[in-house]
C-alpha cells in the first residue's frame, strides 16, 4: 500500500503519475470534507491538503493518507482527556513513549477493554427492568384480561408484568457495541487484538448486542454503584465518533480513524473552563439563539459566561482553530452578532496559537479581543495563562 504522509494545514504535492485516475477522483468525490485535492495541470502535480482532519483515512486497496497533526501527541492526550472527561483514566501514565497518533489511538483501545475487564471481574452494572410476558407460574402483577382470555382457551399460562434483575442495561450495552465495533478493524499490536476479543467474548454472553449512537453516551445518570462507567462511556463515544460508518473497513494495515481538530479544540476548551472557572461564573456551552419567531435564522454560540448571581452575560466567546496571523472579517461580524444577541460588550476570539497578532477592536459598544490557548505548551499552564487574561478583561 502506498501511504502519502500529511501533516495537518500544510500542503502536500505529488507527482501525477504517483496517483491514478480513479484514486484522484475517489479522494475529490469521497473525502472532499476531509481532504482537498487540487490538480495542478501544468506542473502535472496534485496538492493534497487536510481540511482540519488528522489521523489515517484509507483511500482503497492501494492508497492511503495519514495526516499527522501540528500539535504534539501528548497534548492531544490532554485535549481528549478534557473533551472526553477521561481524565480518571490517567491517559498520560506513560504517554511519553506514544510517539505516533495511530499509537495513542491503540492506546487507547488497549485501556477501554481492560476497565471493561476489570469491570467485570467486579460485576457488571445491574439493574431491574419492567418485563411482560407469558409465563408458566405467577410472576410480579397478574394482567387480568388478558390471562382470563388464556384461561378460556384452555391454557395454563398466566400474563404478567414483573421485574428481572439483569445486566442487559444500556450502560453494557454501549461498551459492548463499541467492543464490537473496534473487533472490525486492523488492530496492529497482537495483545491489543487479544485484550478486545476477550473483553467482547465476556460481555456477550451476558448483555445483547445493540447498534448504538454517540450521542447515546452522553447526559447519561450516573451513581455510587456507576460512577466508573462514566470515563468508560465517554471512551466509548470518543471510538463511536471517530471510527465510525463513515470511514470504510477493509483490511488495512493499520486502524482507520480521523480526528477534526476544530471541534476537538472547541470542545477542549469548553471542559477546561468548565472545570476551572472561579466561582461565580456560569458557563454555557453551544448556546442557541434565533433572530425571528419561527427559527428560520437561528445561531449557535460556542461558549457564553455569565455572572452566577444576577444572570448577566460576561462575555461571549468562539474559538478558531486557525494559525493565520489576523482575524477574518467573517469571524469578527459573527462574534459582534452575538455579542449584541448577548447583550455583552465583551466578545473574545479564542486561537490556538500566538501566530495570531493580538487585536483589541471596538464595532459600536462591543470590544472584539484576540485570546490564545497555546497547544504547543503544557496544557494546564497555558489553560492558567488564558483563563487569567480571559477574567481580567471580563472584571
Amino acid at each position: 500500500m502506498k501511504i502519502f504522509e500529511l501533516k495537518e494545514e500544510d500542503p502536500y504535492v505529488i507527482q501525477e503519475d504517483e496517483l491514478d485516475e480513479e484514486t484522484a477522483t475517489t479522494i475529490h468525490v469521497e473525502h472532499k470534507k476531509k481532504i482537498s485535492l487540487e490538480p495542478n495541470p501544468w506542473e502535472h502535480t496534485y496538492t493534497l491538503r487536510s481540511n482540519g482532519f488528522i489521523g489515517h483515512i484509507p483511500i482503497n486497496e492501494n492508497y492511503a493518507l495519514q495526516i499527522k497533526p501540528k500539535v504534539e501527541t501528548k497534548n492531544i492526550f490532554h485535549m481528549l482527556e478534557y473533551a472526553y472527561k477521561l481524565k480518571s483514566f490517567e491517559l498520560l501514565e506513560g504517554s511519553t513513549h506514544v510517539k505516533s497518533i495511530n499509537d495513542f489511538f491503540e492506546r487507547f483501545v488497549s485501556i477501554l477493554s481492560k476497565r471493561v475487564l476489570d469491570r467485570n471481574r467486579k460485576g457488571l452494572y445491574s439493574g431491574y427492568l419492567q418485563k411482560e410476558g407469558s409465563l408458566p407460574y405467577l410472576r410480579g402483577r397478574v394482567k387480568i384480561l388478558p390471562t382470563s382470555i388464556s384461561m378460556l382457551k384452555g391454557s395454563t399460562r398466566a400474563t404478567c408484568r414483573y421485574e428481572e434483575h439483569t445486566s442487559d442495561l444500556i450502560e453494557n450495552q454501549i461498551l459492548l457495541w463499541t467492543l464490537y465495533q473496534l473487533r472490525l478493524f486492523q488492530i496492529q499490536r497482537e495483545e491489543v487484538k487479544k485484550v478486545v476479543r476477550k473483553a467482547y467474548r465476556e460481555l456477550i454472553h451476558k448483555v445483547n448486542l445493540n447498534q448504538i449512537n454517540p450521542r447515546d453516551c452522553i447526559n447519561r445518570f450516573y451513581n455510587r454503584l456507576n460512577e466508573d462507567y462514566k470515563p468508560l462511556h465517554g471512551l466509548c463515544r470518543f471510538f463511536l465518533e471517530h471510527v465510525g460508518p463513515a470511514i470504510e473497513r477493509g483490511n488495512y494495515v493499520f486502524l482507520p480513524f480521523v480526528i477534526y481538530m476544530p471541534s476537538l479544540f472547541e470542545s477542549f476548551v469548553a471542559e477546561w473552563l468548565q472545570q476551572n472557572l472561579p466561582s461565580g461564573i456560569d458557563l454555557m456551552k453551544k448556546f442557541n439563539f434565533s433572530l425571528d419567531s419561527k427559527d428560520r435564522f437561528s445561531f449557535e454560540i460556542d461558549l457564553v459566561l455569565r455572572d452566577e448571581a444576577t444572570g448577566r452575560s460576561l462575555c461571549v466567546l468562539d474559538t478558531k482553530y486557525k494559525r493565520s496571523s489576523e482575524p477574518e472579517n467573517d469571524d469578527l461580524n459573527q462574534i459582534n452578532t452575538y455579542a449584541i444577541q448577548m447583550e455583552t460588550k465583551n466578545a473574545f476570539l479564542v486561537y490556538p496559537s500566538k501566530d495570531i497578532n493580538p487585536f483589541d477592536l471596538k464595532i459600536g459598544n462591543v470590544k472584539i479581543r484576540s485570546l490564545v490557548f497555546d497547544l504547543s505548551e503544557n496544557p494546564e499552564k497555558a489553560g492558567q495563562d488564558f483563563l487569567d487574561e480571559l477574567i481580567r478583561y471580563v472584571n
